[in-house]
């Protein structure tokens, strides 16, 4: 399993629309690309700043173009950067080699 590391964020005042999006938005989109495994959003509500963790079954699923990526993935993914602001960090991708997640 491979997890993509998603660094961003926007305003604290527009966090309840980016929590919105990604809800309603990128997590539904997700459930429908190949590979997916599943995803955690972490905020700082003081900040505004996020992490999402996306899951995937392979490096493959996880490195996979965005020009290969679904319609609905894609549409979110423009929600998302709509409303972001700063600088965000490059996507990373990591091997999971331990995990203690209840089934």
């Amino acid at each position: 399993m491979y997890v993509q590391l998603v660094e961003g964020g926007t305003t604290p005042e527009l966090r309840p629309e980016m929590d919105r999006i990604v809800r309603e938005e990128m997590l539904p989109a997700l459930e429908q690309e190949a590979g997916y495994a599943g995803a955690m959003n972490l905020v700082d509500r003081g900040t505004g700043n996020a992490l999402m963790l996306m899951l995937w079954k392979t490096r493959e699923d996880a490195e996979r173009p965005l020009r290969e990526r679904g319609e609905a993935f894609l549409r979110a993914l423009g929600s998302v950067a709509a409303i972001s602001t700063g600088t965000r960090a490059p996507i990373s991708c990591w091997e999971v080699n331990a995990s203690a997640l209840p089934a």
